[in-house]
């Protein structure tokens, strides 16, 4: 009996390490795919939240300093993901330094803009972000870019952070492809391509059945807070919904519905930024089929949005140029 036993162990165990050889030979798995991506490594922690710097900020710790000190500007915040901060494309042509560069030759105030994003943030980091410089920045006007990933949620793996997707049924965050402790599976997800690719399967067999928003609140409550955080400033708060790039033209956000309601409900104004692009095919505006602009999509919502700051934030600082 033992012996057969034994054997059986053995024989599965030798299967187990030669896939995941042939993973590794063949490169399989070599990448945590958009379902659970390796964001970076954690550089610091704001209230119990993770967060990360960028290689290449789009805002410097000297650019804040600079913007506190100006007293007479127009200050505008930038909170968002890799939407706002531009993937793809260098600093001067993502939409909020278009927008900059309109102002500066139209408005006879001057402007500030600090584009605080970060790709894979989520909201609750993005309160975060604000909550670290709210006793150096007043803000007039803070920006919040909303992407329908916004409700996902991370947790701190074997030294990096990693996206455990939408949220579970009780609320917490924890991708395991086969019953073992946390731990096991955090150091085998980061370790093992096979295991890897095994939680990838998991997510992809039990991710369609998934609710959208099972916790409002993580979305909503950091929502919330940003608003506070700007009117205790003197200022306000806009989101931008950002457009899905998944058809021949632009779609507005499915949860657009559910935004809509809530910033109704809490007096925000919410702009959705697919009206913004017009009639345009996506291919036109966008780098890929999910949600990051091309340089013509940010040229496109940049104009808008200096449009749109001169006819309502700084419509006494026209500098009387037609809008």
């Amino acid at each position: 009996m033992w012996p057969r036993v034994v054997l059986v162990l053995v024989s599965i165990s030798l299967a187990i390490l030669a896939a995941e050889a042939l993973a590794r030979l063949f490169n399989i798995g070599s990448e945590f795919t958009r379902l659970i991506p390796l964001q970076g490594v954690p550089t610091r922690v704001v209230d119990g939240v993770v967060l990360w710097s960028d290689a290449q900020p789009r805002a410097s710790v000297e650019d804040v300093r600079r913007v506190a000190h100006n007293a007479r500007a127009f200050k505008i915040l930038g909170l968002g993901d890799s939407v706002m901060y531009g993937v793809s494309q260098p600093p001067e042509q993502t939409y909020l330094e278009q927008a900059h560069r309109i102002l500066a030759g139209r408005s006879t105030r001057p402007v500030e803009i600090l584009n605080l994003a970060v790709p894979g943030y989520n909201t609750v980091q993005e309160n975060a972000v604000y909550k670290e410089i709210e006793n150096e920045i007043q803000p007039d006007l803070v920006l919040v870019h909303y992407w329908a990933d916004d409700n996902h949620q991370y947790r701190v793996a074997g030294g990096h952070v990693i996206d455990a997707g939408d949220i579970s049924e009780d609320g917490h965050f924890v991708i395991r492809a086969l019953p073992l402790p946390p731990t096991v599976s955090d150091f085998l997800l980061l370790h093992s391509r096979l295991y890897d690719l095994l939680t990838h399967a998991v997510i992809a067999l039990h991710g369609s059945d998934a609710e959208p928003f099972a916790d409002w609140t993580s979305v909503s409550t950091p929502l919330q807070e940003i608003q506070q955080r700007a009117q205790r400033a003197g200022g306000r708060m806009v989101i931008l919904a950002s457009p899905r790039f998944n058809a021949p033209s632009p779609q507005s956000p499915s949860d657009l519905a559910v935004l809509q309601e809530f910033a109704s409900a809490h007096g925000i104004e919410l702009i959705d930024l697919t009206e913004w692009l017009g009639d345009v095919e996506t291919k036109q505006v966008a780098i890929d089929a999910c949600c990051h602009f091309n340089a013509e999509g940010h040229r496109r919502i940049g104009e808008r949005l200096a449009d749109y700051l001169l006819q309502h934030d700084l419509k006494d600082a026209d500098g009387g140029n037609p809008s």
